[in-house]
């Protein structure tokens, strides 16, 4: 896949237009920490290794983007479209992205320590070997989305999933603990049930 330099659409902020455009002129990586992105179309946009920590994105179309080992913690990507983009090994702790499109992501052993993907659409998503410490999954859409050897939480930072839908979802291999209760083929199911319905297909439970 090509990716490009100049967005689609700019953002509204001068300076985060004028950090983009320097980048766009031949810049080796995008550096924009807390960058208000806002208004920007950065669809197919190669942001490799990017720095974008803290960063102001709610909205934003990042579809079939290039963030591989892009610097994300902390930024704000509520309801943002990040479908198909290549997110492998980015750093994404405490990310805001409730509502974001991530279907189809590439997200191989992302850092999503305490990101809040509450009502987030993560179907056909790869997360094999992610870190979901914490992580805030909540009436997520899990469907077809492969979670293989994946750390799911601790004791004290369950994996939140309350609602989130795991139907056809790809868990073996994965390791931690979870709380709430999701929906499988129409059924709701939690505690020892959801732990059960884990463990059969792969995943080692742990503290329950």
């Amino acid at each position: 896949m090509t990716f490009g330099r100049t967005p689609v659409a700019w953002p509204a902020d001068p300076r985060s237009r004028a950090a983009l455009e320097q980048y766009a002129a031949g810049a080796d990586r995008f550096g924009g920490p807390n960058a208000d992105l806002r208004g920007a179309d950065l669809t197919g946009l190669d942001l490799r290794g990017a720095d974008l920590t803290g960063a102001i994105l709610p909205g934003v179309r990042l579809v079939r983007a290039n963030l591989d080992r892009a610097r994300l913690s902390g930024a704000d990507l509520t309801a943002a479209n990040l479908s198909g983009a290549e997110l492998a090994r980015v750093e994404a702790d405490r990310i805001q992205a409730a509502g974001a499109a991530l279907r189809a992501a590439h997200l191989f052993a992302a850092d999503l320590v305490h990101a809040v993907l509450a009502g987030a659409d993560l179907r056909d998503a790869l997360l094999n070997s992610a870190n979901l410490i914490g992580a805030d999954l909540r009436g997520a859409d899990l469907r077809g989305a492969s979670l293989r050897h994946c750390v799911l939480g601790t004791v004290a930072a369950p994996l939140r999933l309350a609602g989130a839908r795991l139907d056809g979802a790809v868990l073996t291999g994965a390791v931690g603990c979870v709380t709430g209760a999701a929906s499988v083929g129409g059924e709701v199911v939690s505690g020892p049930g959801l732990s059960a319905w884990l463990r059969a297909r792969g995943c080692v439970m742990l503290g329950s």
